[in-house]
């Protein structure tokens, strides 16, 4: 059985913002990630484009000074390479909703994007942008147009040195060597090595495996038992070798927008496939394996070869807000695992490991809750994220994802999702994180302004704590293929019960009333439940 466990965390942290320092990874268009190894940054997929680059750069910034990123733009060395970043979703937060459900033609995005964990980026900005790729996101002002602003070390320093601080809009920690980070930005072709993605996407949500589950700061140096592509004792990929940028015929690369899994809503770069590596599924397989295979056409690879995530590193799965506020209690944390189960900032938390993932059909497509679009509360639990197909979608497969659960403000009178000011002065005089009261957070949030409307006023609180829930998808922790679901023909693996009684597979979410193979044997249907 899992064991669950509560935690909560020492910093206040926003939606994918960090506790510790951090790296995103972006590429630039002349490097390729396809090609040679990356001393430190994991040879499997590891980049590299000769000695060229690593001289001039080290050359250039011995003799002058690393001035910001006015330096990387200068003589028009990188004007092109910073016209292609501000066409990013990692530079904007938002874009072309390709793959939200009934928004395709609209822009939304991270900044209007509401989630059960630090709930969303508006007044909040100076936090989060300790993970945005940019200096200076402090407020709604913020300069999306200028060049200028874009933070180029943070996705090509070499060194693994260079950090964020944490509560200045995205600046440089000022303890960071900068010129000997400059002087390292061609080593490795220039190209992001798996500490310049994971240092940034792993903590996401506040902390290491925090939000997704199955990214930890663990996978810079795993073992192929908790995650075969990024271990250093097997294929030691980096992220870019999968997280590609879109390239020409010839494979050059054409842009900075990085490849991501359909969970995106802007759709960029080329997000490498199991298959473009594999064989198909059902020619990989042999003998039993194959014949099951057979008869689940409809299963993605994930969801046999991740079966479990949080193996090395706990996550977050349950968050309530409700609970915040009690400053006299203060900061609790469990006597057994040392972990912080209360913070009155945030509320109360329960961290799970080895996690199940739970699984939905999927075709690209996803539900969003965005401020002042789609924000009003049609039920609880509300749902802030998940995917848009079911069964009767003869294009959707099952895939896997991390179920997150909790509640968090929302309107009384007008029942919307709201978004509370926690954090910094810009955002408003009275963060909940320095003032804890929520009516004066949202009333902050209100005249931002956000989108959003409010019916409370000043002497008149009009909010109550909903329940909420999300789906993340699961891509990584890919385990050993001995230990993948079925792996020894077991059909118990998904078509058995826990030792709680309940079914391992959430049959109804999946759009039967039961397990089908039961189904079978009572004579109500077809045994085949991915085919079907």
């Amino acid at each position: 059985m899992r064991t669950k466990i509560q935690r909560s965390l020492f910093l206040g942290v926003f939606l994918a913002c960090l506790l510790i320092p951090i790296a995103a990874s972006a590429a630039r268009p002349d490097e390729n990630p396809g090609k040679g190894n990356g001393p430190g940054n994991g040879g499997g997929g590891g980049p590299g484009n000769g000695g060229g680059s690593s001289q001039f750069h080290e050359k250039y910034f011995t003799k002058n000074t690393y001035v910001g990123t006015e330096s990387c733009l200068g003589s028009d060395c990188h004007t092109k390479e910073a016209t292609d970043v501000l066409e990013t979703g990692h530079w904007n937060w938002q874009g072309i909703a390709a793959n939200i459900e009934g928004y395709e033609e609209e822009v939304h995005g991270k900044r209007d994007f509401i989630n059960n964990f630090c709930i969303a980026v508006p007044t909040n900005e100076g936090r989060c942008a300790q993970c945005h790729v940019g200096y200076g996101y402090v407020d709604q002002n913020f300069d999306f147009t200028d060049a200028t602003k874009i933070d180029c070390l943070i996705c090509h320093d070499q060194t693994g040195t260079y950090k964020k601080a944490l509560t200045n809009g995205g600046l440089p920690d000022p303890a960071v060597d900068l010129q000997a980070v400059a002087k390292s930005v061609g080593d490795n072709g220039g190209v992001p090595g798996r500490v310049n993605c994971i240092v940034c996407h792993a903590n996401a949500g506040g902390g290491d495996n925090v939000k997704h589950g199955d990214l930890a700061m663990a996978l810079l140096d795993t073992t192929r038992e908790y995650d075969v592509h990024m271990a250093t004792d097997g294929a030691d990929m980096t992220c870019v070798a999968c997280h590609d940028v879109d390239r020409n015929p010839g494979g050059k690369p054409t842009s900075h927008g990085i490849g991501g899994m359909p969970y995106h809503s802007v759709d960029e770069g080329t997000m490498v496939q199991c298959v473009d590596c594999h064989e198909n599924s059902s020619r990989l397989h042999r003998g039993k394996i194959q014949r099951m295979i057979k008869k689940h056409e409809r299963l993605a690879c994930q969801v046999c070869h991740i079966p479990a995530i949080a193996r090395q590193t706990p996550t977050k799965v349950e968050w309530y807000w409700s609970t915040a506020g009690d400053t006299e209690k203060g900061v609790e944390t469990d006597p057994l695992t040392g972990l912080v189960i209360y913070d009155p900032k945030k509320g109360s938390f329960f961290w799970d490991s080895n996690v199940r993932p739970t699984l939905r059909f999927h075709n690209g497509k996803w539900h969003k809750t965005m401020i002042a679009t789609n924000d009003v509360l049609a039920g609880e639990p509300v749902d802030l994220g998940s995917p848009a197909a079911d069964r009767s979608d003869p294009d959707a497969m099952i895939y896997p994802f991390k179920k997150m659960i909790g509640n968090q403000v929302a309107d009384s009178v007008n029942d919307t999702v709201l978004v509370p000011h926690l954090f910094g002065p810009l955002g408003g005089l009275n963060p909940y994180w320095g003032k804890y009261d929520w009516n004066l957070a949202l009333l902050d949030a209100f005249y931002y302004p956000t989108g959003q409307t409010y019916s409370g006023g000043p002497d008149t609180p009009s909010f109550r704590f909903a329940d909420t829930e999300m789906l993340l998808a699961v891509n990584h922790e890919i385990a050993p293929k001995e230990q993948s679901l079925g792996a020894d023909n077991d059909c118990s693996d998904c078509h058995g019960q826990g030792p709680d009684g309940v079914d391992l597979i959430d049959w109804p979410a999946l759009g039967w009333d039961e397990d089908p193979y039961q189904e079978k044997q009572k004579g109500k249907g077809n045994y085949s439940p991915v085919s079907a």
